[in-house]
């Protein structure tokens, strides 16, 4: 028996997601200079373990606790702080400029001061939970007199105790996770006006799935997002649609961002309908190479901020969400295209959720030899083994022969004439036109 893709990665799926509470603090001026002496500390850790790791861990001559070490002797932090500092630039590329490649600019023209200068690079404070320490032990919220406060661990057995203002609908929603049963991680944030501080309160939280019975494959472009629900028992198309996204190409990034909200509360919406599970597709764009128009078009597409709410949202609405590789799926949405006779990219949201329930047809379909469920880059297909090579054609029309009993007994139509022996396409177009459906998001 053939397991599907999905039952194959089934492991790889987290019952986790982030919530992130924003909140800001209140300060008098002797709170704010003990707060700057910890900004500029931070900083100079996270600029330290950055500049060591460049130099001698990428190459083999220095470890990283050896690194932590160093950095904790320069600088006097504690190692759970000088720990979180090597935490957010680990993932961080070569030649990075601390405090932004803008801030450094008004530096060089005189329009920021050196103070100003020097306070945009030493922006961040950063903590990391630990369940085992109360949710969080250098920053830890704190409750007194029916009060929340931030308390701050500044070094040499001293902390501060800001006061701490969370929006009450987040306190009403969330607030059994700040007791300190859940570990939380705490971003402290400066203003590039320097008029206050932003801080990101993150917790992981775990949330239950039911069982769903169909999925959605999700296809991304440039001004829109083709669906495809099939169910996962019968593989009977249920539904395919589009979700409009023109307006995200041209308009200001904070109405970008209230655009990419919506659009991902209609996908949840959609989801839970059809009790579905969502699959988004995943390409690295970053390879991508062609003419110049073609290229803007694709770096501008706003795949990663789409992918993060969407699944941000659908977990939160106890929706199961993941990234799969959309590899070849357009290849074979071409040619079920001219037999379906939709567009090229429903077809590609259809051969998607193909290859995520039964990759073994989308194999015969798309020649490929790996499942590629993280996006990577496909192996090289071998010389001869198009859809219409000789030896390839013969062996995918005895496979369609022995699966063709199966199918028909299972409620299947017969094989549509002139398709090369494609009994899942015969199926899928059966059922296709009686759900259309076409949604806009203004």
């Amino acid at each position: 028996m053939v397991k599907s893709a999905i039952d194959i990665r089934c492991n790889a799926l987290h019952d986790v997601y982030e919530l992130t509470i924003p909140a800001c603090i209140e300060l008098s001026e002797e709170e704010e200079k003990e707060l700057q002496n910890l900004f500029f500390a931070f900083g100079k850790a996270r600029r330290l373990c950055y500049s060591l790791r460049q130099k001698y861990e990428l190459k083999g001559r220095m470890s990283r606790s050896e690194i932590i070490k160093r950095v904790q002797a320069i600088t006097g932090l504690n190692s759970r702080y000088v720990k979180d500092a090597y935490t957010t630039i680990e993932h961080l590329p070569p030649h990075v400029t601390f405090g932004g490649l803008n801030n450094q600019r008004l530096r060089e023209k005189g329009k920021i001061t050196r103070e100003e200068y020097k306070k945009r690079k030493n922006s961040i404070i950063y903590a990391r939970g630990d369940k085992t320490k109360g949710g969080n032990l250098n920053l830890r919220i704190v409750e007194i007199a029916d009060e929340k406060y931030l308390r701050v661990n500044v070094g040499d057995r001293k902390w501060l105790l800001l006061k701490l203002f969370i929006p009450d609908k987040y306190m009403e929603k969330y607030a059994q996770y700040l007791n300190g049963s859940y570990p939380y991680s705490v971003l402290i944030k400066r203003k590039n006006d320097d008029k206050g501080y932003d801080v990101r309160i993150t917790i992981r939280v775990e949330c239950a799935f039911k069982e769903s019975s169909r999925l959605i494959a999700l296809d991304i472009n440039k001004s829109h997002i083709d669906f495809c629900v099939l169910d996962k028992k019968h593989k009977d198309v249920v539904a395919i649609g589009r979700i409009n996204t023109s307006e995200l190409q041209n308009t200001r990034s904070k109405k970008r961002e209230h655009q990419i909200k919506k659009i991902a509360h209609k996908i949840k919406n959609i989801a839970k309908h059809f009790n579905a599970d969502v699959f988004i597709g995943k390409l690295r764009t970053s390879n991508f190479k062609s003419h110049r128009k073609a290229n803007r078009i694709v770096h501008q597409m706003p795949q990663l901020k789409l992918r993060k709410w969407i699944k941000h949202i659908c977990m939160k609405n106890g929706v199961r969400c993941e990234e799969r590789s959309e590899a070849n799926t357009t290849k074979v949405g071409r040619m079920l295209s001219l037999i379906f006779g939709l567009d090229v990219h429903k077809c590609a949201a259809i051969a998607f959720a193909l290859k995520l329930l039964d990759f073994r047809m989308f194999k015969l379909l798309s020649v490929v030899s790996s499942y590629g469920g993280n996006g990577s880059l496909r192996g090289r297909r071998r010389r001869g083994s198009s859809l219409t090579g000789t030896a390839q054609h013969d062996e995918r029309m005895k496979c369609w022969a022995a699966m063709m009993p199966s199918l028909l007994r299972d409620g299947g139509y017969p094989e549509t004439p002139g398709i090369r022996g494609l009994l899942l396409t015969s199926r899928l177009k059966a059922s296709l036109p009686f759900h259309m459906v076409n949604i806009k998001i203004w």
